[in-house]
């Protein structure tokens, strides 16, 4: 005994001897595939162009600043607060834009930055004029209350509101 573990052998004679393992298959070769013809009058399909990083700042500086002067002129200025800061807001991210493309780290949105930063300056102004238009029509309009109350004092006088 070799003492090697053995399959028992079959009744009626010698077990069959092991087949030899297949000999090892060479390693696959990797061979480039053929150059694909392009037929006459084609140009060759050239590589994608490396994609840019996005300019964020620009979009976020044009986006505020469309939103905030479009509420402005939507409301008739009543949302000029929220307008204010939104075109506030706009400015510095455009700006931001801006400097992203002119110091070469994108090269995308260049016009949307400067959109951005011209119309967040003009939503500014254009809030601020509505802030100070707003807060003197309450000033000088003078509304007297009095003559929404009821002479008698009681707003539910049945003599006004009597179906004769």
């Amino acid at each position: 005994m070799t003492g090697e573990w053995l399959p028992p052998k079959p009744p009626g004679g010698e077990a069959p001897e092991r087949p030899a393992p297949p000999p090892a298959s060479p390693p696959p070769t990797y061979e480039p595939a053929p150059a694909q013809r392009v037929p006459p009058g084609y140009r060759a399909p050239s590589a994608p162009p490396p994609s840019e990083p996005p300019n964020n700042d620009a979009v976020a500086g044009f986006t505020c600043a469309i939103i905030g002067s479009s509420l402005l002129l939507l409301t008739g200025g009543l949302s000029s607060i929220v307008s204010l800061v939104l075109g506030i807001v706009a400015i510095p991210y455009a700006r931001r834009g801006q400097r992203n493309v002119d110091e070469g780290k994108t090269g995308k949105q260049r016009s949307m930055a400067s959109a951005g930063y011209v119309i967040g300056i003009v939503t500014v102004v254009l809030s601020v004029v509505a802030i100070i238009t707003w807060i003197l029509i309450f000033a000088t309009v003078d509304i007297d209350w009095d003559e929404f109350d009821d002479p008698n004092g009681d707003p539910f006088d049945q003599d006004e509101f009597s179906l004769r």
